[in-house]
């Protein structure tokens, strides 16, 4: 009799557990629409920033392309992940959207270092006098480094502009270093195209980051439930085969 009812309260909490979840489940889809977590940047002045203010900005990232957002920070800002960086964009500038896109990020941009001389990499966009900003310095001629964005700052010879282009610089000891690089000492910077993917834009108002558990897609969360009943069930089946064992 004891083994019975252990049975059937395992069996009810499974039941119990599956009929939550996928109430829980199903009220969250008919309260707001689905989205997959990565928000498009809707315009050409859209930063992301080290902090949640204008005034740290990293660098532009490009219309068209997309950004994971990890967390509603205030009303102004989110936080989010684009590449390896994590960082804040403005509200205002993004829009949700329902698909996974499958190239989020741009990528594959890269530029050479002129045949002129040296090029200092900076944590910042200015040629201090002191020259503390500086990071590394890069060879001359040196090719394909990897390019994340552009970014305004000190126009460092005059009637040259103010551009700057955040990259990735590997030396030859294989020290890795990111920051910034005047754009007049550069040349064959690959072409930037917008993305070509057209996803759905849907209109969030309260949005859970996509680790919570509620907000997998329903035949991930199926699958979940089949994965924690199989186990259950095989529980139940060693327990009923002991207790035989121990009744003979």
């Amino acid at each position: 009799m004891k083994r019975v009812l252990t049975i059937l309260l395992v069996l009810l909490f499974v039941v119990l557990s599956i009929a939550t979840v996928k109430g829980t489940q199903t009220k969250l889809a008919n309260s707001e629409p689905w989205t997959s977590g990565y928000a498009k940047v809707l315009t050409n002045d859209c930063y992301l920033f080290k902090e949640p203010n204008e005034a740290s900005p990293i660098f532009l990232l490009e219309q068209s392309y997309f950004v994971k957002i990890t967390e509603v920070f205030d009303d102004v800002y989110f936080k989010v992940q684009y590449m390896e960086f994590d960082g804040f964009v403005k509200k205002s500038k993004l829009s949700f959207v329902e698909e996974y896109p499958q190239n989020p990020y741009l990528t594959g941009i890269t530029f050479d270092i002129y045949d002129i001389s040296n090029v200092c990499l900076r944590s910042s966009c200015q040629t201090l006098n002191n020259d503390s900003n500086i990071l590394c310095t890069i060879k001359v001629s040196t090719k394909d480094l990897t390019y994340y964005g552009k970014l305004t700052g000190e126009e460092a010879v005059k009637g040259l502009g103010n551009v700057w282009y955040f990259c990735a610089y590997e030396d030859e000891y294989g020290n890795l270093y990111k920051g910034y690089v005047y754009s007049p000492f550069t040349r064959n910077i690959s072409a930037i195209a917008s993305s070509t993917e057209n996803l759905k834009l849907v209109n969030i108002t309260n949005y859970i980051p996509m680790d919570n558990l509620l907000y997998l897609n329903l035949s991930t969360k199926n699958l979940l439930i089949l994965i924690t009943i199989i186990p259950t069930i095989f529980v139940v089946y060693l327990f009923t085969k002991q207790s035989k064992k121990s009744d003979v």
